[in-house]
């Protein structure tokens, strides 16, 4: 059998794992300066958690969802989102006595959806979300948290803030019954996929790709104007916050977000470097999700970012090298360097020996890495009970006591 990895997956390694590990460092430096902390759910939850909270005719749900059943017939997914697992974990763990709830998660999720640049079928998600608050000042601050992790990470790159206010459920209801009606007038002219969802999913048509559906979206009634005076004012203040705070952003009308959950603010922070698959954050309000996975009926808002397309856009990071190399000469000398790698780990000073006994072939090493410095151990060194340092930055060589040994890299760095 052929070894090759499965479709849509990835191995992560190398730079990628720099950029990665410098991701999971800005989102938990951000995290701590806004008091939000880590949770971490299982893999997999129960089926019925996501199939109707996502929607039931949703891509997601519908072609998306990895499920099996387990030996004991329970009906299990691997979760395609991480929104819906950390509210369970925060009813079942009696998270929720105390309000706000602020939490954030990294971890993978699973989608079998065709694999492009940005997007695989395993893929690395962040995930923050404010549990308990209705005020638009946690819309504010979930937005600009999001920015300014982006503006961390990527400070050469443009990305822009798109908003939309899709009112509350009532206000989503009546306008998907507008959408239907006008789609419905219109179905001559739009794609067959958006045909089968005038019914079942009107809003998934405002956001397709097809050419023929963009025109007919382009002219459908925009939601903003029949949402409720509640909901526009909640939208007013907050567009007023995001100026305050000198974050740019477009409104977009258009802009419904993928899953059944969201009402009033929804959001996307999005690049123009990366194609179709162009959103780095996406997000926003589910105020009936809590209570309807069956927690108390208090309201919710959050964010998921694409670690890996985060990572296109961000510039390379050097992978981490070893301060110094160890060259040995032959395997007779194995106590002294013994004593030198108990040293170089107890201090942790990062070092790399090539497990030959080749003075040539080490040197050649380290030149080719760009490694300051090589610990030389030989006869001479055995005997007199010493340690020659080369620095090959300038060929210098030094004779150096092990307790030196530090003091030495250490001033001369």
């Amino acid at each position: 059998m052929k070894l090759r990895s499965v479709r849509g997956t990835h191995d992560i390694f190398g730079s990628q794992i720099q950029k990665f590990n410098k991701i999971s460092n800005v989102v938990a430096e951000n995290a701590r300066i806004n008091n939000f902390f880590e949770i971490k759910t299982p893999t997999f939850e129960f089926t019925d958690l996501f199939s109707k909270p996502l929607g039931e005719h949703s891509d997601v749900v519908l072609k998306e969802m990895y499920t099996f059943r387990d030996r004991n017939e329970d009906l299990l997914t691997l979760r395609p989102e991480y929104t819906t697992p950390m509210i369970r974990a925060a009813i079942t763990n009696n998270m929720l006595n105390e309000l706000p709830l602020k939490i954030y998660g990294l971890g993978s999720m699973y989608r079998r959806e065709r694999p492009q640049k940005g997007r695989y079928r395993q893929f690395n998600q962040i995930n923050f979300e404010i549990f308990g608050s209705n005020d638009f000042i946690a819309d504010l601050e979930i937005i600009s948290l999001g920015n300014n992790i982006l503006k961390t990470l990527l400070p050469n790159s443009k990305f822009s803030l798109n908003i939309n206010c899709l009112g509350k459920k009532d206000d989503l209801i009546n306008y998907k019954n507008i959408l239907t009606k006008y789609f419905d007038e219109k179905k001559s002219l739009l794609s067959k996929d958006s045909i089968n969802k005038i019914y079942s999913n009107p809003l998934r048509i405002l956001d397709s790709k097809n050419d023929e559906d963009i025109e007919m979206s382009n002219k459908a009634p925009t939601i903003i104007d029949y949402i409720s005076k509640e909901s526009k004012d909640h939208y007013e203040e907050l567009k007023k916050g995001l100026r305050s705070f000198n974050i740019n952003f477009r409104e977009n009308y258009k802009l419904v977000r993928g899953l059944d959950y969201y009402c009033n603010t929804v959001f996307e922070f999005k690049s123009n470097q990366l194609g179709s698959q162009d959103t780095l954050i996406g997000g926003g309000r589910y105020d009936g999700l809590i209570g309807a996975l069956g927690g108390p009926n208090i309201p919710g808002i959050g964010w998921a970012g694409g670690i890996e397309r985060i990572s296109l856009l961000m510039k390379e990071l050097e992978v981490n090298k070893s301060k110094v190399h160890i060259a040995i000469t032959d395997q007779k000398f194995k106590d002294h360097l013994i004593k030198i790698i108990k040293l170089l780990q107890k201090e942790k000073v990062s070092f790399y020996w090539n497990y030959k006994f080749n003075l040539k072939k080490s040197l050649s090493k380290a030149s080719s890495t760009n490694v300051k410095y090589v610990i030389i151990i030989g006869e001479n060194e055995y005997k007199n009970d010493f340690y020659t340092i080369k620095d090959l930055s300038t060929s210098n060589q030094s004779e150096v006591n092990i307790n030196n040994v530090l003091n030495f890299i250490n001033d001369k760095s």
